[in-house]
């Protein structure tokens, strides 16, 4: 059940980490194994302490076993430099699964600026699906400009075209990179060269909270959904808009998950916009996706009593976020996934299909019927608010799942690690219907 929150929880967290940033990492984990709790508490940065205390860490690895089986003990340890960062990721093996502890320090290092346990670095490469053809358009890096914050881009343009449509490709959440990837998977680089290819020209960049992580963490009261989204995607429709080949080019905004959910705001505060696509867009509030999806994964074994416990916790949680007084005073610890009061009353304030019932401009609902983190629900309740107006058009896949690949029977977690492709279906029913628009 924890895998929900390693697949979209921590939305704060420096996803960044390496005596040696080695050497660190192991004594922090042997004193894990033997339940020092205190002294690991005293190897973090007052960055992560400042959010966590002793009793969580020691809940958190006690917990581990109940969804992963007994830890067997640690092997494989690399560390790679990001920037000023380094980052050390320590192979942890349980009885069910093995998982990564990762683990950021500054350079040179000296306190845990940030821990996380993320999936196993999946050794298959990237492979660009069969349908994009590179001949066809250029790419070229474009930064995403807010304030003094820069934030690297890659805009596609097809060959020997001047003012084609473009596409603004906006991710999900998290700090994602501009291919939004995930193990092996680029589903943002398929759609922006799979695009490219037909004809049509795409931008995407890497989020506010992938780039400047530290900063936002050491700030995190203050980040709301404009800071993580709204804000950059402006910026970014001003940085096509001032290329010199897409001066008058019609731009659409094509947003997916959390990007998805955004786009309705995004296209009523710029007449830039000519349309949204929504991909694997939620309807619902972030907090009932939340609970329904740790619901799902805890299907795939029987609940024991911390189960349910948990489950409980989390039930507590979303309701607090329903509540507006209650939230407004609450501590990040009382709410879902750790993120910050802040955070949730800039959710709350946001109702997306109410938005986006209010749009001049025509919406592209796509869906993937085998995503379990939006599901057909979300996919009905846009057809019920926008289904009675011409202008948008809804498209549902029975094989895709949440990141739009293609599969069979139930999808999970797990499946985000095989490499595979977005659906050439998907973006060439995206393309026609671009370019359907006047």
């Amino acid at each position: 059940m924890r895998n929900i929150f390693i697949t979209i929880a921590c939305f704060f967290s420096l996803f960044v980490t390496a005596q040696t940033a080695e050497e660190l990492s192991v004594t922090f984990i042997k004193k894990l194994e033997r339940q020092k709790f205190d002294s690991c508490y005293a190897m973090l940065d007052t960055v992560v302490t400042n959010k966590i205390s002793s009793g969580m860490l020691e809940q958190m690895w006690g917990s581990m076993p109940r969804y992963m089986g007994e830890y067997k003990g640690f092997s494989d340890i690399t560390t790679e430099e990001k920037d000023s960062i380094l980052l050390t990721y320590v192979l942890c093996s349980f009885e069910k699964m093995k998982i990564n502890l990762q683990f950021a320090y500054h350079n040179p290092p000296s306190k845990i600026i940030g821990f996380f346990f993320t999936p196993p670095k999946n050794k298959t490469v990237y492979s660009a699906p069969d349908y994009v053809q590179p001949h066809k358009f250029y790419e070229t890096k474009l930064a995403v400009k807010t304030g003094t914050m820069s934030l690297p881009g890659a805009l596609c343009i097809p060959n020997h075209t001047k003012n084609p449509p473009v596409v603004l490709l906006l991710a999900g959440s998290g700090p994602n990179d501009k291919d939004e990837t995930i193990g092996p998977n680029k589903p943002l680089k398929d759609i922006a060269t799979g695009l490219a290819s037909l004809g049509i020209a795409t931008f995407r960049y890497d989020k506010r909270t992938l780039v400047y992580g530290k900063e936002l963490s050491a700030n995190y009261e203050k980040v709301g959904l404009f800071e993580e989204v709204i804000e950059d995607a402006l910026n970014a429709i001003k940085t096509i808009r001032a290329f010199p080949d897409l001066k008058i080019s019609p731009i659409f905004i094509a947003g997916h998950s959390l990007g998805a959910m955004c786009a309705p705001l995004i296209a009523s505060k710029s007449k830039e916009v000519k349309g949204i696509v929504l991909l694997a867009g939620n309807a619902r509030p972030l907090e009932d996706l939340i609970l329904e999806q740790v619901k799902y994964l805890a299907s795939q074994d029987s609940l024991s009593n911390d189960d349910i416990k948990e489950l409980d916790t989390l039930q507590q949680q979303v309701a607090r976020v329903k509540q507006p007084k209650i939230l407004k005073n609450s501590k990040k610890e009382e709410l879902p996934l750790g993120l910050p009061s802040y955070y949730w009353q800039s959710l709350n304030k946001y109702h997306q299909v109410e938005v986006a019932k209010k749009l001049k401009q025509p919406v592209l609902v796509v869906q993937g019927e085998r995503d379990y983190q939006v599901t057909m629900k979300d996919f009905e309740l846009w057809k019920q608010a926008l289904g009675d107006k011409p202008k948008n058009k809804f498209m549902s896949y029975p094989d895709l799942n949440h990141l739009l690949l293609p599969g069979k029977e139930k999808s999970w977690p797990q499946e985000y690690q095989i490499q595979g492709n977005v659906s050439q279906k998907l973006i060439t029913d995206m393309a026609d219907w671009i370019k359907s628009q006047k």
